[in-house]
C-alpha cells in the first residue's frame, strides 16, 4: 500500500535557478580602490625620502666610571659636533680627550661614508663597562675590596633641521593651541608646553 505523504527520488543532478545579473562593479574595477593604491604608493615614496640621516659611534671601554662619564655626556649633548668638540678639547677632565677624538672620528665617518651636513649630537648616553674588584691590603693581616670601573660612551649624529622645519614646526604647535607667550615663570625650553602644572609657583 502506498503511503499518503510518499517522496520521490531522482538520481538527475539538481539545477539551481540562474542569479540575477548585477549592475555593480567588480572589487578589481572599481575606481576608489585604485586610487588607494596609487595614495599609498605615493605615501610610501614620500616616506622613504623623509627618513633622517643617522651614525651612531661606540667608544671602547674607558678607565672611568659611569656617573663621572656621564657628566661629560651630558655636556655635549644636544650640541653642535664642533661645539663638543671644543668643549672636550678644553674640558680639565682626563677622559674628555678620548671623547673628543672619538667625535672627530665619528664627524668623519659620518661626512664620508653617509654624506652628512651641519651634524648634531641627537643623543649621548653611558653604557657600564667592566667591573673589576681586587684586594686592599689592610693593617694588622686583614684586607678590605677596590673596585677598578670601567664604561663606555655612545652617541648619535644627525643632520640639524633647517630654519624652515623649525618654523613649520613651532607653526604646528600653534595650531594645537601651544604658543610662546611671556609668563612669570618659564621652563629652560620655552616653547615646551606645561603638563599638569601645580596651582603655585615652586621656585
Amino acid at each position: 500500500m502506498a503511503s499518503k505523504y510518499s517522496v520521490k527520488f531522482s538520481t538527475a543532478s539538481r539545477r539551481l535557478a540562474d542569479q540575477p545579473t548585477t549592475t555593480r562593479p567588480d572589487v578589481g574595477a572599481s575606481s576608489l580602490f585604485d586610487n588607494v593604491t596609487v595614495q599609498a604608493e605615493k605615501e610610501l615614496e614620500h616616506a622613504e625620502k623623509a627618513v633622517k640621516k643617522q651614525y651612531q659611534f661606540s667608544s671602547t671601554n674607558m678607565k672611568t666610571s659611569p656617573r663621572k662619564l656621564n657628566m661629560l655626556a651630558r655636556q655635549i649633548r644636544n650640541l653642535p659636533v664642533d661645539e663638543a668638540i671644543k668643549q672636550m678639547e678644553f674640558s680639565p677632565k682626563r677622559t674628555a680627550r678620548k671623547i673628543m677624538h672619538n667625535l672627530a672620528f665619528a664627524r668623519k665617518n659620518a661626512t664620508e661614508q653617509r654624506q652628512m651636513e651641519n651634524l648634531v649630537v641627537a643623543q649621548a648616553w653611558v653604557g657600564k663597562g667592566r667591573y673589576i674588584k681586587r684586594i686592599r691590603p689592610h693593617g694588622r693581616g686583614q684586607f678590605g675590596l677596590m673596585h677598578h670601573k670601567e664604561a663606555h660612551i655612545k652617541f648619535l649624529l644627525e643632520e640639524a633641521p633647517k630654519a624652515g622645519e623649525e618654523a613649520a614646526k613651532n607653526a604646528r604647535r600653534n595650531i594645537r593651541g601651544w604658543k610662546d607667550t611671556k609668563k612669570v615663570w618659564t621652563p629652560l625650553k620655552e616653547n615646551k608646553p606645561i603638563y599638569n602644572p601645580k596651582a603655585f609657583y615652586n621656585w
